[in-house]
Protein backbone atom coordinates (compact mmCIF):
# COMPACT_ATOMS: atom_id res chain seq x y z
CA UNK A 1 0.00 0.00 0.00
CA UNK A 2 1.03 3.38 -1.02
CA UNK A 3 1.61 5.84 1.55
CA UNK A 4 0.21 9.42 1.00
CA UNK A 5 2.00 11.93 2.05
CA UNK A 6 -1.02 15.05 1.87
CA UNK A 7 0.47 18.00 0.82
CA UNK A 8 -0.79 21.47 0.48
CA UNK A 9 -1.18 23.89 -2.08
CA UNK A 10 1.45 26.32 -0.45
CA UNK A 11 3.88 23.58 -0.21
CA UNK A 12 3.53 22.76 -3.81
CA UNK A 13 3.95 26.96 -4.74
CA UNK A 14 7.06 26.73 -2.61
CA UNK A 15 8.54 23.81 -4.60
CA UNK A 16 7.73 24.99 -7.82
CA UNK A 17 9.26 28.47 -6.38
CA UNK A 18 12.46 27.21 -5.97
CA UNK A 19 12.41 24.76 -9.02
CA UNK A 20 11.38 26.34 -12.00
CA UNK A 21 13.99 27.69 -12.91
CA UNK A 22 15.95 24.58 -13.07
CA UNK A 23 12.53 23.11 -14.99
CA UNK A 24 12.97 25.65 -17.22
CA UNK A 25 17.07 25.32 -17.90
CA UNK A 26 16.31 21.19 -18.34
CA UNK A 27 13.48 21.79 -20.66
CA UNK A 28 14.19 24.74 -23.25
CA UNK A 29 12.24 27.52 -21.73
CA UNK A 30 9.11 24.95 -21.03
CA UNK A 31 8.43 23.45 -17.59
CA UNK A 32 6.99 19.82 -19.03
CA UNK A 33 8.28 17.20 -20.73
CA UNK A 34 9.24 17.49 -24.81
CA UNK A 35 7.52 14.76 -26.97
CA UNK A 36 10.34 13.24 -29.88
CA UNK A 37 8.73 10.96 -32.62
CA UNK A 38 11.41 8.34 -32.78
CA UNK A 39 14.75 7.08 -31.94
CA UNK A 40 16.16 9.11 -34.86
CA UNK A 41 14.45 12.54 -33.90
CA UNK A 42 17.20 14.54 -33.25
CA UNK A 43 15.19 17.86 -32.55
CA UNK A 44 16.99 19.78 -29.50
CA UNK A 45 14.66 20.05 -26.27
CA UNK A 46 13.10 23.28 -27.00
CA UNK A 47 11.73 22.21 -30.26
CA UNK A 48 10.42 18.78 -28.34
CA UNK A 49 8.69 20.32 -25.26
CA UNK A 50 7.05 22.96 -27.59
CA UNK A 51 5.78 19.90 -29.75
CA UNK A 52 4.62 18.88 -26.70
CA UNK A 53 2.64 21.46 -26.33
CA UNK A 54 1.70 21.64 -30.07
CA UNK A 55 -0.15 18.05 -29.30
CA UNK A 56 -2.05 19.38 -26.43
CA UNK A 57 -3.26 22.16 -28.71
CA UNK A 58 -4.55 19.94 -31.12
CA UNK A 59 -6.25 17.67 -28.44
CA UNK A 60 -8.23 20.73 -27.40
CA UNK A 61 -8.57 21.93 -30.77
CA UNK A 62 -9.31 25.63 -30.29
CA UNK A 63 -11.55 27.71 -32.11
CA UNK A 64 -11.46 31.56 -32.94
CA UNK A 65 -12.95 33.37 -30.04
CA UNK A 66 -12.57 31.03 -27.59
CA UNK A 67 -11.78 31.20 -23.90
CA UNK A 68 -9.27 28.80 -22.77
CA UNK A 69 -8.45 27.84 -19.03
CA UNK A 70 -4.68 26.87 -18.30
CA UNK A 71 -5.06 24.57 -14.91
CA UNK A 72 -1.28 24.74 -13.09
CA UNK A 73 0.32 27.41 -15.88
CA UNK A 74 3.40 27.75 -14.65
CA UNK A 75 5.71 30.39 -15.97
CA UNK A 76 3.16 30.95 -19.07
CA UNK A 77 5.34 29.77 -22.08
CA UNK A 78 2.32 26.90 -23.14
CA UNK A 79 -0.31 29.56 -23.08
CA UNK A 80 2.10 31.91 -24.69
CA UNK A 81 2.63 29.11 -27.82
CA UNK A 82 -1.11 28.94 -27.83
CA UNK A 83 -1.48 32.44 -28.13
CA UNK A 84 0.58 32.99 -31.07
CA UNK A 85 -1.05 30.48 -32.79
CA UNK A 86 -4.76 31.02 -32.54
CA UNK A 87 -7.19 33.77 -31.62
CA UNK A 88 -8.33 32.91 -28.76
CA UNK A 89 -7.76 33.68 -24.58
CA UNK A 90 -6.62 32.00 -22.05
CA UNK A 91 -6.39 32.30 -18.79
CA UNK A 92 -3.86 30.50 -17.23
CA UNK A 93 -3.60 29.80 -12.92
CA UNK A 94 -0.88 28.59 -10.66
CA UNK A 95 -0.31 28.34 -7.07
CA UNK A 96 3.34 29.26 -7.62
CA UNK A 97 3.63 33.26 -7.15
CA UNK A 98 7.09 33.53 -8.44
CA UNK A 99 5.55 31.52 -11.66
CA UNK A 100 2.49 33.81 -12.33
CA UNK A 101 4.88 36.84 -11.68
CA UNK A 102 7.37 35.39 -14.51
CA UNK A 103 3.98 34.66 -16.59
CA UNK A 104 2.72 38.33 -16.64
CA UNK A 105 6.15 39.67 -17.35
CA UNK A 106 6.12 37.97 -20.61
CA UNK A 107 5.79 40.32 -23.28
CA UNK A 108 2.95 39.84 -25.33
CA UNK A 109 3.08 41.32 -28.61
CA UNK A 110 -0.08 43.10 -30.00
CA UNK A 111 0.03 41.58 -33.20
CA UNK A 112 -0.08 38.15 -31.82
CA UNK A 113 -4.00 36.38 -32.56
CA UNK A 114 -4.37 35.59 -28.92
CA UNK A 115 -3.82 37.19 -25.37
CA UNK A 116 -3.15 35.16 -21.93
CA UNK A 117 -3.66 36.44 -18.82
CA UNK A 118 -2.46 34.80 -15.82
CA UNK A 119 -3.27 34.59 -11.80
CA UNK A 120 -2.76 33.08 -8.59
CA UNK A 121 -5.24 31.01 -8.31
CA UNK A 122 -6.29 27.38 -6.86
CA UNK A 123 -7.43 24.83 -8.90
CA UNK A 124 -8.97 22.60 -6.05
CA UNK A 125 -11.34 25.91 -5.75
CA UNK A 126 -11.88 27.44 -9.25
CA UNK A 127 -12.58 31.28 -8.88
CA UNK A 128 -14.53 31.66 -11.97
CA UNK A 129 -18.34 31.23 -12.23
CA UNK A 130 -19.99 28.09 -13.80
CA UNK A 131 -19.64 27.60 -17.40
CA UNK A 132 -16.84 30.22 -17.79
CA UNK A 133 -14.84 28.44 -20.29
CA UNK A 134 -14.84 26.91 -23.96
CA UNK A 135 -11.96 24.41 -23.03
CA UNK A 136 -9.47 23.38 -20.56
CA UNK A 137 -5.59 21.71 -20.57
CA UNK A 138 -3.62 20.71 -17.68
CA UNK A 139 -0.31 19.74 -18.31
CA UNK A 140 1.56 18.13 -15.48
CA UNK A 141 -0.75 19.88 -12.58
CA UNK A 142 -3.19 17.58 -12.05
CA UNK A 143 -0.77 15.35 -10.12
CA UNK A 144 0.67 18.20 -7.71
CA UNK A 145 -3.38 18.60 -6.24
CA UNK A 146 -4.01 16.70 -2.92
CA UNK A 147 -8.09 16.73 -3.81
CA UNK A 148 -8.14 15.96 -7.23
CA UNK A 149 -11.82 15.25 -6.71
CA UNK A 150 -12.17 19.04 -6.13
CA UNK A 151 -9.81 20.32 -8.71
CA UNK A 152 -11.37 18.07 -11.48
CA UNK A 153 -14.69 18.98 -10.45
CA UNK A 154 -14.18 22.61 -10.47
CA UNK A 155 -12.61 22.47 -14.20
CA UNK A 156 -16.19 20.18 -14.97
CA UNK A 157 -17.82 22.63 -13.22
CA UNK A 158 -16.37 26.37 -15.16
CA UNK A 159 -16.44 24.23 -18.62
CA UNK A 160 -19.14 24.78 -21.12
CA UNK A 161 -21.50 21.64 -22.41
CA UNK A 162 -19.07 20.38 -25.00
CA UNK A 163 -16.08 21.92 -23.49
CA UNK A 164 -12.77 19.63 -23.94
CA UNK A 165 -10.58 19.00 -21.02
CA UNK A 166 -7.03 17.79 -21.95
CA UNK A 167 -5.00 16.17 -19.25
CA UNK A 168 -0.72 15.19 -20.30
CA UNK A 169 0.95 13.83 -17.14
CA UNK A 170 2.22 10.61 -15.61
CA UNK A 171 0.53 8.21 -13.92
CA UNK A 172 0.89 4.44 -12.51
CA UNK A 173 -0.34 1.39 -14.69
CA UNK A 174 0.25 -1.84 -12.66
CA UNK A 175 1.08 -2.29 -8.69
CA UNK A 176 4.38 -1.30 -7.36
CA UNK A 177 6.81 -4.15 -6.58
CA UNK A 178 6.53 -4.42 -3.08
CA UNK A 179 10.39 -2.86 -2.61
CA UNK A 180 9.64 0.34 -4.57
CA UNK A 181 6.87 1.60 -2.08
CA UNK A 182 8.37 3.20 0.17
CA UNK A 183 11.05 4.81 -2.13
CA UNK A 184 7.91 6.02 -4.48
CA UNK A 185 6.38 7.29 -1.04
CA UNK A 186 9.35 9.55 -0.63
CA UNK A 187 9.68 10.85 -3.98
CA UNK A 188 5.70 11.57 -3.46
CA UNK A 189 6.89 13.61 -0.16
CA UNK A 190 9.42 15.45 -2.46
CA UNK A 191 8.27 16.15 -5.38
CA UNK A 192 4.91 17.36 -3.91
CA UNK A 193 2.78 14.76 -6.09
CA UNK A 194 0.54 11.96 -6.30
CA UNK A 195 -0.09 9.37 -9.13
CA UNK A 196 -3.78 8.58 -10.49
CA UNK A 197 -3.61 4.69 -11.13
CA UNK A 198 -6.96 5.03 -13.25
CA UNK A 199 -6.08 7.56 -15.20
CA UNK A 200 -8.84 9.57 -13.70
CA UNK A 201 -11.40 7.74 -15.12
CA UNK A 202 -13.68 8.07 -12.34
CA UNK A 203 -13.53 11.25 -11.23
CA UNK A 204 -14.31 12.44 -14.94
CA UNK A 205 -17.43 10.54 -15.18
CA UNK A 206 -18.62 12.15 -11.79
CA UNK A 207 -17.65 15.62 -12.68
CA UNK A 208 -19.56 14.80 -16.17
CA UNK A 209 -16.86 14.59 -18.86
CA UNK A 210 -16.22 11.86 -21.04
CA UNK A 211 -13.31 11.10 -22.17
CA UNK A 212 -12.70 10.46 -25.89
CA UNK A 213 -9.20 9.59 -26.47
CA UNK A 214 -6.03 8.47 -24.45
CA UNK A 215 -2.78 8.09 -26.27
CA UNK A 216 0.02 6.72 -24.34
CA UNK A 217 3.81 8.75 -25.22
CA UNK A 218 5.63 7.50 -22.37
CA UNK A 219 8.60 6.21 -25.21
CA UNK A 220 8.54 9.77 -27.11
CA UNK A 221 9.08 11.67 -23.66
CA UNK A 222 11.79 9.97 -22.36
CA UNK A 223 14.50 11.92 -23.06
CA UNK A 224 13.69 14.54 -20.97
CA UNK A 225 14.49 12.67 -18.03
CA UNK A 226 18.18 13.02 -18.52
CA UNK A 227 18.08 16.42 -19.47
CA UNK A 228 15.99 17.03 -16.03
CA UNK A 229 18.70 15.03 -14.40
CA UNK A 230 21.40 16.90 -15.97
CA UNK A 231 19.97 20.33 -14.93
CA UNK A 232 19.40 19.75 -10.86
CA UNK A 233 23.08 18.22 -11.11
CA UNK A 234 25.01 21.18 -12.71
CA UNK A 235 22.27 23.51 -10.22
CA UNK A 236 24.11 21.48 -7.29
CA UNK A 237 27.32 21.84 -8.66
CA UNK A 238 27.09 25.53 -8.62
CA UNK A 239 25.43 26.50 -5.79
CA UNK A 240 27.04 28.11 -2.96
CA UNK A 241 24.17 27.39 -0.03
CA UNK A 242 24.75 23.97 0.56
CA UNK A 243 21.47 23.81 1.82
CA UNK A 244 20.28 23.98 -1.66
CA UNK A 245 22.78 21.55 -3.38
CA UNK A 246 21.06 19.20 -1.27
CA UNK A 247 17.84 19.55 -2.73
CA UNK A 248 18.93 19.52 -5.92
CA UNK A 249 21.14 16.37 -5.72
CA UNK A 250 18.20 14.49 -3.93
CA UNK A 251 15.76 15.93 -6.71
CA UNK A 252 18.20 14.39 -9.10
CA UNK A 253 18.44 11.18 -7.65
CA UNK A 254 14.71 10.71 -6.62
CA UNK A 255 13.68 11.78 -10.32
CA UNK A 256 16.65 9.39 -11.71
CA UNK A 257 14.83 5.98 -9.52
CA UNK A 258 11.45 7.61 -10.47
CA UNK A 259 12.15 7.89 -14.18
CA UNK A 260 13.03 4.40 -14.14
CA UNK A 261 9.85 2.40 -12.43
CA UNK A 262 8.56 0.50 -15.11
CA UNK A 263 4.51 1.11 -14.26
CA UNK A 264 5.47 4.57 -14.52
CA UNK A 265 3.85 6.31 -18.02
CA UNK A 266 2.76 9.28 -19.34
CA UNK A 267 -0.38 9.94 -21.56
CA UNK A 268 -2.41 12.42 -23.46
CA UNK A 269 -6.00 12.34 -22.43
CA UNK A 270 -8.92 14.16 -23.76
CA UNK A 271 -12.37 14.71 -22.18
CA UNK A 272 -15.68 16.16 -22.83
CA UNK A 273 -17.79 18.12 -21.06
CA UNK A 274 -21.58 16.79 -21.59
Amino acid sequence: MLTQHPHTSAEVGSFYNRHTDVFDRALGGNIHVGYWDGESDDSPVQAATDRLTDLVTERLAPAEGQHLLDVGCGHGSTAARIAAHHAVEITGVSVSDYQIGLANSRPQSSDLPGRATFQLADAMKLPFPDRSFDGAYAIESLMHMKDKKAAIGHIARVLRPGGRLVIAEHHLEGDLAVEDVDRMADAYAFFKLSLTTDRYGELLREAGLKVVDYTDVTENVRRSYDSMDDSWREAARNESDSEKAQEWEAAADLARWIFAVPQLRYGLLTAVRL
